[in-house]
């Protein structure tokens, strides 16, 4: 099915010319852009770029954290068997090993107070218990981090 645009042209010296274009039912945008360039009189020769819909902030991070790389996550069972050996009874409670990325070992704490206090341990003590368990990947940092699943309440 075809259509008919008009579009009205003015020559500069007071007269309009009228231009019959005959437009086909189309998704063409390329045929779009140019009949708004002409409708509207904007010089860009090529259409602006195209906009993403917008998306929830939430989605956004769901996909920046999805563990897609499921390898790099993996916490060798040797070290969550051994923590407490590692760490000691008392931060073991309170502290947990969470994954290992990148040859980094992420720590998670369960409260604020017991985050800053394993920050002050020395890595290079934790480092070294580590490094002596046979058949683990090389480790060569600690991060340490607060739970995610622990949400301190508010009073």
């Amino acid at each position: 099915m075809s259509h008919p645009v008009y579009v009205l042209e003015f020559d500069g010296f007071g007269h309009f010319l009228q231009t019959v274009i005959i437009m086909k039912q189309t998704n063409d945008k390329s045929l779009k852009w140019e009949l708004d360039r002409e409708r509207f009189r904007i010089e860009d020769r090529f259409p602006p770029p195209e906009r993403h819909p917008e998306r929830r902030i939430s989605d956004i991070l769901t996909d920046l954290l999805r563990k897609d790389d499921a390898e790099d996550f993996v916490l060798p069972e040797v070290i969550a068997e051994r923590w407490p050996v590692i760490a000691g009874e008392q931060l073991a409670s309170h502290v947990r090993p969470s994954h290992l990325k990148n040859g980094i070992l992420y720590l998670q704490a369960d409260h604020p107070g017991w985050l800053a206090e394993s920050r002050r341990l020395p890595k290079a003590g934790l480092l070294k218990k580590i490094a002596s368990i046979p058949d683990i990947p090389e480790i060569k940092d600690i991060r340490f981090e607060l739970d995610p699943a622990i949400r301190p309440g508010r009073k």
